[in-house]
C-alpha cells in the first residue's frame, strides 16, 4: 500500500494535515536537542520519505539509520536526504538488522499504528537502543475523551479525508485504511502503559492537536 501511494505521499501530508506536520516534527526535535543528549546514531524508523529523517539531521548524527519496509519510500528517502550522513536500510521493523544497544534514539513520525505486533517491535527497538537513550513517538490516537471538537475531526477524518486521499493518490483503500488505523489505535495514556510494559519511562506526552495528534518522549529504562 505504502508502495502505491509513495508519489503523493508528501503532498498530502502536508495537504491533510494543513501543513502542520511539518511544525510537529520540527518541535519534536526542538525538544530533544533540549535534553543536551549526544545523538551519535539515529534510527528513524517505519521512516517513510525522510521528512522526519530531515529534521533528526539538525541533531547532528555521525549517522542515521532510514528504515522501512517500503521499497517506494526507501528510493523518495535515499533522494531526499542524498548528501548527508543519512543509510537508508529495508527491514521489518519487528526484526531489525542491529546489534543490542547501538542507538542513541529512536525516532518513529506516524508509523506506530501500523505495526502488526506492537508490543514486540516496541521491544525490539528497546533491545537496538542504548540504556537510558531516547524514543521519540508522533501519532494519531484515539482522543482520551470524546469531545464536540474530536467528533467533528472524527467526522472529517472518516468521511471526507478518504475520499480527498485516495482521489489524489489515486488509491481505492489506501486512505480508508488511514482512518481504520487510528480508529482501531490506543489512547495516548494506553500507549504509555505499553511502553512500561516494553522497558521504557514515559518522560513526556505533548498534545499537538485537538487530543488527537501526540508527541510522546520516552526513556529506556
Amino acid at each position: 500500500m505504502f508502495d502505491e501511494i509513495s508519489p503523493t505521499y508528501d503532498k498530502l501530508n502536508h495537504l491533510l494535515s494543513g501543513y502542520r506536520d511539518k511544525k510537529w516534527r520540527k518541535n519534536a526535535v526542538e525538544t530533544l536537542s533540549s535534553y543536551g543528549d549526544v545523538y551519535n546514531n539515529i534510527l528513524d524508523l517505519a521512516c517513510g520519505s525522510g521528512d522526519f529523517g530531515l529534521e533528526l539531521l539538525r541533531l547532528k548524527p555521525e549517522k542515521l539509520y532510514s528504515v522501512d519496509i517500503s521499497i517506494e519510500m526507501l528510493k523518495i528517502n535515499k533522494k531526499k536526504l542524498s548528501g548527508t550522513v543519512n543509510q537508508p536500510v529495508r527491514s521489518d521493523a519487528g526484526k531489525l538488522p542491529f546489534k543490542n544497544d547501538f542507538f542513541d534514539l529512536c525516532g518513529i513520525a506516524f508509523g506506530v499504528r501500523n505495526f502488526e505486533d506492537l508490543n514486540g517491535t516496541l521491544n525490539e527497538i528497546n533491545r537496538v537502543l542504548k540504556p537510558s537513550s531516547r524514543f521519540v513517538t508522533i501519532e494519531m490516537f484515539k482522543p482520551e475523551r470524546e469531545s464536540l471538537t474530536s467528533r467533528s475531526f472524527k467526522l472529517y477524518f472518516e468521511k471526507i479525508l478518504p475520499k480527498i486521499g485516495n482521489m489524489v493518490s489515486k488509491s481505492d483503500y489506501a486512505y480508508n485504511y488511514l482512518f481504520e488505523s487510528v480508529n482501531n489505535f490506543k489512547k495516548p495514556g494506553d500507549y504509555s502503559a505499553v511502553l512500561e510494559d516494553c522497558g521504557f519511562k514515559s518522560v513526556k506526552i505533548k498534545n499537538n492537536f485537538l487530543g488527537i495528534v501526540y508527541t510522546v518522549f520516552a526513556e529506556k529504562k
